[in-house]
C-alpha cells in the first residue's frame, strides 16, 4: 500500500489548485462501493484517509505561504511609507529654502 499521506496525488503535484486534491478525494470516495472484500474496502479507506492528509497538509502549506506573504507585504508597506515620508521632509526642506531665497 503506497504511502502519500504527505504527497499530493498524481494529478496535482505540479498544481497549486485545490480542486485536484477534493477531485481526488471525490474519486476515492466515488470507488469505495466496487469494493468487493474487506480488504478492497479497508484498502480503499485507507487511501481516502492518505488523501485527506495530504489536503490537509496542503492546506497548512497554503496558509503558512499566505501569512509568510501578508507579512513580506506588512514590510514592504512600512518601507514604502518611510520612504514616502522622507521624500515628503525633502520636498518641504525644498520649499522652505526656496521660499527664503
Amino acid at each position: 500500500m503506497p504511502n502519500s499521506s504527505l504527497k499530493p496525488p498524481i494529478e496535482s503535484r505540479n498544481e497549486t489548485d485545490i480542486a485536484e486534491y477534493f477531485n481526488h478525494i471525490q474519486r476515492i470516495l466515488g470507488e469505495i462501493p466496487e469494493a468487493e472484500t474487506r480488504a478492497d474496502l479497508a484498502t480503499k479507506v485507507t487511501e481516502l484517509s492518505e488523501a485527506i492528509t495530504a489536503t490537509r497538509f496542503f492546506v497548512a502549506m497554503k496558509i503558512e505561504d499566505y501569512i509568510d506573504l501578508n507579512k513580506r507585504l506588512i514590510k514592504l508597506e512600512k518601507k514604502i511609507k518611510k520612504q514616502s515620508i522622507r521624500e515628503d521632509m525633502v520636498d518641504l526642506k525644498n520649499r522652505s529654502k526656496n521660499a527664503t531665497e
